[in-house]
């Protein structure tokens, strides 16, 4: 695993509102194999577009319409995140309302966790269709969730793993996951272990932790497969490598014998 370096540097913000200058920090990550001269380039870039951003929040605080949608987009791909919570999601909700597709997907999050906005499942549960529509299988599977859990919608278990396998179908590794549960349970339909582990087998090839743990577990205790401590161990490091705790644990267990 490549280390990496954190550099932090004071810089001046540009502060239209007063037309001063106010100190502020600001921090960029690095590879270590980075040339003093790469990492110059790096800083400068990041810190001119952090500036940029900082004028389009200016502007959006002020109304500005087209900022407005700026804001938004730029708080949906990741890109920025005003510290004003109730600002970014105003903005968010623009950029969704316009028919952006990441947008209308964040918007679900922002209404689940409460960010900026009251919590609002129901809300939630109704962008993340809107984004399941529009091609987004995280937005199926999600919509699967809460459907199975009756939050924000009325609970259905044939309705979530409906939900579930058409993420799945779109190759969504943690809905392949959840269906090998429903499978495995016989949970909302009929139980089916070798179709359990055909599931898991796909979510873990694309990197799905919970379906590398439970094939782990499958293969550690000969459950409906051919016994193989060997293969089990490889998927609880696989699962482990990504903070997995089940898989974590039964490393420390295995190494304990």
């Amino acid at each position: 695993m490549m280390i990496k370096y954190i550099i932090t540097i004071i810089y001046m913000a540009i502060a239209i509102s007063t037309a001063q200058a106010a100190p502020k920090q600001y921090t960029v990550v690095i590879d270590e194999d980075t040339t003093p001269e790469q990492a110059a380039d790096a800083i400068m870039r990041d810190l001119f577009r952090n500036l940029g951003n900082e004028v389009i929040e200016k502007k959006a605080r002020e109304g500005d319409k087209e900022a407005i949608l700026q804001l938004g987009k730029l708080v949906a791909n990741g890109e920025y995140l005003p510290d004003d919570q109730q600002l970014a999601c105003r903005c968010l909700r623009v950029a969704a309302e316009s028919g952006d597709p990441v947008a209308i997907f964040e918007m679900g999050r922002f209404a689940i966790f409460g960010f900026g906005m009251k919590k609002d499942p129901k809300e939630a549960a109704d962008w993340f269709l809107k984004a399941a529509e529009a091609g987004n299988s995280e937005g199926w599977r999600l919509l699967g969730t809460m459907t199975y859990n009756g939050m924000g919608v009325d609970a259905d278990t044939q309705k979530a793993i409906q939900y579930w396998q058409k993420a799945a179908d779109a190759g969504n590794a943690a809905a392949l996951n959840d269906l090998g549960q429903c499978y495995f349970r016989g949970d909302g339909v009929r139980k089916d272990w070798a179709k359990a582990i055909e599931l898991w087998s796909k979510g873990a090839e694309l990197g799905n932790a919970g379906a590398q743990f439970n094939l782990g577990v499958c293969y550690l205790n000969g459950e409906h497969v051919q016994k193989d401590e060997k293969k089990a161990i490889q998927y609880f490091e696989q699962a482990a490598e990504q903070g997995h705790e089940g898989a974590i644990h039964a490393l420390y267990q295995l190494n304990s014998k």
